[in-house]
């Protein structure tokens, strides 16, 4: 069953923010990194990725919800998402060395 994935405005910004830190350091890596994400996004619609509770929902009190995905160099990278009956909203992508989440850092229709 398909379902509608919509990346949110903070949820793109992470996304170009961390592309462009990596093409500095490699622009072969961030375009990699981008089509793996990519990627994930397109099997979130289809159903076929899991995603489990993120650490952050039970302090939050948000059923906030993350999606791992990992470069080739293993890198792992959240997607942290809530579901509003028919769509999938993306709203924050974290990298490897980023605090959690705080309230702070979600939509304020993230509730």
């Amino acid at each position: 069953m398909k379902i509608l994935v919509r990346v949110l405005g903070r949820a793109q910004a992470d996304i170009d923010h961390i592309y462009l830190w990596l093409r500095k350091r490699s622009p072969v890596g961030a375009a990699a990194w981008y089509t793996v994400l990519l990627h994930t996004l397109d099997e979130l619609g289809e159903g076929r990725v899991a995603h489990s509770e993120a650490p952050e929902a039970t302090k939050l009190g948000v059923e906030l919800r993350q999606t791992l995905f990992k470069t080739r160099r293993g890198r792992v990278y959240r997607l942290l998402l809530v579901i509003r009956e028919d769509e999938l909203r993306v709203l924050r992508v974290r990298g490897p060395g980023q605090r959690p989440v705080a309230q702070r850092d979600l939509p304020a229709d993230s509730q």
